[in-house]
């Protein structure tokens, strides 16, 4: 797609019905509202984004202020006048880019135009051009608002999905493994699973509140079925982080039983080297006690002393040993 301009990623023009016509620069500054609803992608860290939202979008400052600011921002969303700032975190699907390192979705809504804003690439605006293109895109600003939620949640669920892989096939390796042999490669991709699904719960967690709120805000530009949609979207993102809730908790589990065989190896271990050391403690003080250099050592000038002394302590070992085996030591 040829961009318009160094800030302005591209900019569409709305035909109502389901596409949209791509804008150049000189056909992007002649629009008014009268042609029709304008959707603007924007690049926040190009060189003339911020000029232009302070100086020529006619957003309020407040606004501008909060889109600007240079701290990432938290998932919220903000009524002012008639229009909607909404702030969204998708999941990061940059080469060489963590996917829970999720990225912010600037939006604004008004009832002529709907702008969003990247620091970094994202999904959900590549699948609106996408849409609006082969003429399956919204219709509406509401309806463009719903389908960048819906993108966002869609990304979501896949890689909630590929972590649920990740830990089933782990839960079935667990299960299978008789001999413990593969216990700390195990490990691993749960304890990374589990943090992944805690950073991104970390980021939904506000962002639920955020399309909760989208629906009940009184724009007059959001009819009965938008809202609908929006509120369904804020339940499914609820079901999301309680699937989320429920896969953190099985990693918890398995984790548990992973470490309930580290124990118990452990232990096993200890207690072989504890019947081992038992059964040498006689012998340790029977050699002790041969080795004084005092006179009166018993078989100290028989020839064939070392060799009573051996069976000697072959006998105690072995009555040992059978002792142990009636009290089921081993």
């Amino acid at each position: 797609m040829e961009q318009t301009g160094d800030w302005l990623m591209y900019s569409f023009l709305l035909d109502g019905k389901g596409g949209g016509s791509l804008l150049s620069m000189d056909d992007f500054k002649a629009w008014k509202p009268a042609k029709g609803v304008l959707w603007m992608h924007i690049d926040l860290e190009a060189a003339g984004a911020k000029e232009w939202l302070t100086q020529k979008s006619g957003i309020d400052e407040l606004i501008v202020e909060n889109i600007l600011e240079e701290d990432e921002p938290r998932a919220r969303c903000l009524a002012h006048g008639d229009g909607l700032y909404v702030v969204l975190r998708s999941i990061n699907l940059n080469p060489g880019e963590e996917p829970d390192d999720m990225i912010p979705i600037r939006i604004w809504c008004d009832k002529n135009r709907i702008i969003t804003m990247r620091s970094r690439p994202f999904v959900a605006a590549r699948e609106l051009e996408r849409k609006l293109i082969t003429g399956v895109g919204p219709y509406t600003i509401g309806g463009m608002l719903d389908e960048i939620c819906s993108c966002v949640l869609d990304v979501v669920v896949a890689e909630v999905s590929d972590l649920e892989d990740i830990i089933d096939d782990v839960e079935e390796k667990i299960i299978a493994n008789k001999d413990d042999s593969e216990e700390e490669e195990l490990m691993l991709p749960l304890l990374e699973g589990r943090r992944k699904l805690s950073t991104i719960r970390r980021y939904l967690a506000p962002q639920r509140d955020a399309m909760d709120l989208m629906p009940r805000q009184l724009v007059t530009w959001l009819d009965k079925e938008e809202r609908y949609q929006l509120r369904e979207n804020a339940h499914r993102l609820t079901r999301i982080m309680e699937d989320i809730d429920s896969l953190r908790e099985r990693a918890h589990i398995n984790m548990d039983a992973l470490n309930g065989r580290f124990s118990g190896d452990l232990q096993k271990n200890l207690f072989v080297l504890s019947v081992i050391a038992t059964l040498f403690m006689p012998l340790t003080f029977l050699t002790g006690l041969f080795g004084m250099n005092v006179g009166g050592i018993p078989l100290a000038d028989d020839p064939n002393g070392l060799w009573i002394l051996t069976g000697v302590f072959t006998v105690a070992i072995l009555m040992l040993a059978l002792v142990f085996k009636r009290l089921k030591w081993f």
